[in-house]
């Protein structure tokens, strides 16, 4: 009996041990998948925080881009702001000037320049920022419009794939980095100049290099001048498993730019839009020239049209001149220096200097020439960064040669689908249409990748008949230009 009774309790204590092994195991199982779990979801809060913090930032440049030219009187938008690259303006704030021009610079966020609280990643480091040179706002790049191609291409994780920049026509002008967590040979030691942010100012130390596919986030080209640079996005391993690159990134294409400027109410209303209002003003400084001839009310002649591809200084206002001896075109691009018409016409106006030539200057915004022009100051800062948008058509009878009579009629004048006449037209370019290019000088100097329809005369640049129709109307995918013509009497309608 003895013997039975002790192989039960035996077999007892054999269930309880397999039972407590049992417990402890689910026990630990438990608390090994709620600390999975909450390993997980804290990775999640912190990707959620820094996708938060990136969206935050692309909007706040966007929104100063957009208004760039009402915070700043003259200018017109879509600067964006230098980055913070060592505290010398405060720290968070925009550097004052940020290498010559053209050339790109990468910075921690200027997040106080921008109006926010500093930006942080879900590790808590805050954002880091790389402006293309030809959409920063100090030096700035020549002409600021819509056909500004950006600097920048971001590649995918596996170096081939472009999430920007595939084409001249999509790079990002400007990439916003979470450094996430430090990596090997990277140092966050404070050095005394990021108070608030912590830290240091050395780029390499937040953002990460891939050796893999020799991609440098923290080192974009900023001595060259137009110098494209690459940048990676996604977590990226080296041949022994160990991270390389987890930085997280996200970018501002120009036309996350520019659709958010033609967005804005002013834009959208055509008695308000700055371009169109900048054409028209454009038009009667040209026909103000017509009011000033030696001849006295009867004379109306008018200047001739600038060239259609100077080969130098195309940039500049000074290179867009009229006609010289061997070149008078009755059709062109706006007309800068009119010199070369003033003795055709004996006009009176003074003009000043450029260059330290004997030039006159039409459309230069000092207060003497266009003087029956009001506000042309204020629309001088949208023609001089969207001068190659605008055309000049001129009618033969009111040309500035010296044997042409003042004109009394439109002799040989110009029509708009069929109507008219007209002394002379001048033709805003609408955005590029997807048969045009306008990524380098050349293109940009080529007028048949700005006008369309009857407006790409195919006899020019050698046109000197001054007698054409050309064509207006509603917007279309194959048709934008908008037109203003200069009456008989000068005066000036859109048609």
């Amino acid at each position: 009996m003895y013997l039975a009774w002790s192989h039960r309790v035996k077999a007892r204590q054999h269930g309880v041990v397999l039972t407590v092994v049992m417990v402890i195991m689910v026990m630990g199982g438990a608390a090994a998948l709620v600390s999975s779990l909450s390993t997980s979801a804290l990775e999640s809060a912190r990707q959620k925080t820094t996708a938060a913090a990136l969206a935050q930032a692309k909007e706040a440049l966007i929104s100063y881009a957009i208004t760039y030219g009402d915070t700043h009187p003259g200018e017109v938008h879509g600067y964006l702001p230098c980055p913070d690259t060592d505290a010398s303006n405060g720290e968070g704030s925009s550097k004052l000037s940020c290498g010559s021009k053209n050339t790109s610079v990468v910075g921690r966020l200027p997040w106080r320049s921008l109006g926010l609280a500093p930006l942080r990643d879900g590790n808590g480091e805050c954002l880091w920022y790389a402006v293309s040179g030809t959409y920063k706002n100090n030096s700035k790049t020549d002409l600021m419009n819509w056909d500004n191609a950006g600097l920048f291409e971001v590649m995918a994780s596996d170096g081939a794939g472009y999430l920007a920049g595939s084409t001249a026509d999509s790079r990002a002008v400007a990439v916003i980095f979470a450094p996430n967590t430090i990596l090997g040979g990277q140092s966050r030691s404070s050095t005394g100049s990021a108070s608030i942010c912590g830290g240091n100012y050395t780029a390499s130390n937040y953002l990460d290099n891939d050796t893999v596919h020799s991609i440098d986030n923290s080192s974009p080209d900023v001595t060259n001048p137009d110098a494209v640079s690459r940048f990676i996005a996604g977590l990226i391993k080296n041949a022994s498993g160990n991270v390389i690159v987890n930085d997280r990134v996200i970018f501002i294409t120009r036309d996350d730019i520019f659709n958010a400027i033609m967005r804005r109410a002013d834009f959208v209303d055509p008695a308000r839009n700055p371009l169109r209002l900048m054409t028209q003003k454009a038009a009667e400084c040209i026909a103000d020239y017509g009011r000033h001839n030696a001849a006295g009310p009867s004379d109306k002649r008018l200047p001739w049209a600038g060239r259609l591809s100077p080969t130098t200084g195309y940039l500049t206002d000074c290179s867009y001149r009229d006609g010289t001896s061997s070149t008078r075109l009755t059709y062109g691009r706006l007309p800068y220096r009119v010199d070369g018409s003033r003795s055709g016409s004996n006009n009176t106006i003074t003009r000043t200097r450029c260059d330290g030539t004997n030039s006159y200057y039409q459309l230069k915004s000092d207060g003497a020439n266009c003087p029956s022009v009001t506000d042309w100051n204020k629309y001088y800062p949208w023609w001089t960064n969207w001068k190659d948008h605008v055309f000049y058509s001129l009618a033969y009878s009111y040309r500035p040669a010296v044997a042409n009579s003042p004109p009394t009629s439109c002799d040989t004048c110009l029509t708009v689908n069929g109507v008219g006449p007209y002394a002379a037209i001048v033709t805003f370019a609408g955005r590029k249409l997807s048969s045009q290019t306008r990524t380098v000088s050349a293109d940009r100097r080529d007028f048949i990748n700005y006008l369309e329809g009857a407006n790409f005369i195919t006899s020019l640049p050698s046109n000197t008949s001054g007698d054409d129709n050309y064509q207006s109307g509603v917007a279309t995918d194959s048709f934008n230009d908008v037109l203003y013509c200069i009456n008989p009497d000068l005066t000036v309608t859109p048609c």
